[in-house]
């Protein structure tokens, strides 16, 4: 009796490294490129779809004109540790198909990053980055 007991803790035991070695071979996560989309939805509303994002640290954000109304991204509430410096604000796209990336680098600490389109914030064009921890799944 003891020693069908013992038999499959051995058996556990044989194949511990086995599984250990499998999780130690996964290839690193490729950064992903996210996009969001700055929409006209009326001549007085406005958004960014998705207007809230999850990312990962060496991930790109995409933000993409859709239309000829000016838009730009300012970054206004984030988390302690974060220090975009001149990335703080972006430039105003103008035209539909230009594009502007910010790269979730080290200036991102975890958390959420709470941003605005400047002249359309009152028209509801906000949206949310939220940056998780480098070891998370999104």
């Amino acid at each position: 009796m003891r020693r069908a007991r013992i038999a499959p803790s051995l058996l556990t035991l044989a194949f511990l490294p086995v599984v250990i070695a499998a999780r130690a071979v996964q290839p690193p996560r490729a950064p992903k490129v996210v996009v969001v989309k700055a929409i006209d939805v009326s001549p007085t509303e406005f958004k960014f779809e998705p207007a809230a994002i999850t990312v990962l640290p060496g991930d790109t954000v995409r933000f993409t004109q859709t239309t000829a109304t000016p838009h730009n991204v300012e970054f206004r509430a984030v988390p302690a540790g974060t220090n975009l410096g001149s990335a703080k604000m972006g430039p105003f796209l103008v035209a539909a198909g230009a594009t502007y990336d910010v790269v979730i680098d080290a200036r991102f600490a975890t958390g959420v990053h709470n941003y605005v389109c400047t002249p359309h914030e009152m028209m509801g064009m906000k949206g949310t980055i939220t940056v998780a921890p480098a070891d998370a799944t999104p």
